[in-house]
C-alpha cells in the first residue's frame, strides 16, 4: 500500500482487502497483533467500503521491511564506493586486493547505535567518512606494512560508536570527517 492519501470516497477493490488482510496477517506473525485484535480488525478489513477505511485499520502496522545485518564488500583490482542515502547494516566487513574502498557515512541511513567494520585489506586502501560526533575505535587492526589513522575528533554523548577491525597488509586505513568546503576551491569532495 502506498503512502498517498487517497481521495476519501475510492471504493476499495477486494485486492485492495486482500492486501490489507496481509499486513494484519504478517503483523499477527511477528507477535505485533494478538489473535482477538487480528479477528477484530479482519472483520473491519472485510467490511470496509472505502481505502481510507482500510487505512485506517493498518495505519499503525508498517510492514517490516527486511534488511540485512551484515553486508559484504568484496573488490580485486578495483574500486568501491557507498555514499549518499546508503542502508548502513550493524556489521560490515570488506575483502579488498590492490582495490580502493570509500565508506561515506555522513548521508547513510544508520539504524545501529554501534557499527563494526571488518576490513581485511592487501595492497589496498579504505577511507570512512563519519559525521561530526561518531566515535572511533581501530584497536583491533592488525597492521603489516600498513597504516591505520584516525584523524576524528570529540565524540559526541549519542553519536555512533564506529567499531573497526581486521588486518592490513601493505595497506592503508582512515577513518576522518568530511572536509570543509571553501568557496574559492571548485573541486571540493567530502
Amino acid at each position: 500500500m502506498s503512502l498517498e492519501q487517497p481521495p476519501p470516497g475510492q471504493r476499495a477493490s477486494d485486492k485492495d482487502r486482500e492486501i490489507a488482510a496481509t499486513v494484519l496477517q504478517e503483523a499477527h506473525t511477528d507477535g505485533r497483533l494478538d489473535f482477538a485484535e487480528l479477528d477484530e480488525r479482519l472483520g473491519q478489513v472485510y467490511s470496509a467500503k472505502t481505502q481510507l477505511e482500510l487505512r485506517g485499520v493498518t495505519a499503525d502496522l508498517v510492514p517490516v521491511q527486511s534488511t540485512p545485518t551484515e553486508v559484504m564488500i568484496r573488490a580485486a583490482h578495483s574500486s568501491q564506493k557507498r555514499e549518499g542515502a546508503w542502508h548502513v547494516p550493524g556489521r560490515l566487513a570488506a575483502e579488498l586486493v590492490h582495490s580502493s574502498a570509500r565508506l561515506d557515512f555522513t548521508d547513510a541511513a544508520v539504524t545501529s547505535r554501534e557499527v563494526t567494520v571488518v576490513a581485511h585489506l592487501t595492497h589496498s586502501s579504505m577511507t570512512m567518512i563519519v559525521p561530526v560526533g561518531w566515535s572511533v575505535t581501530l584497536d583491533d587492526v592488525d597492521l603489516v606494512g600498513g597504516s591505520a589513522d584516525n584523524k576524528t575528533v570529540g565524540a559526541g554523548p549519542n553519536g555512533v560508536h564506529l567499531i573497526v577491525q581486521g588486518s592490513t597488509k601493505y595497506s592503508s586505513l582512515t577513518v576522518r570527517h568530511p572536509r570543509k568546503h571553501h568557496w574559492w576551491w571548485p573541486w571540493y569532495r567530502k
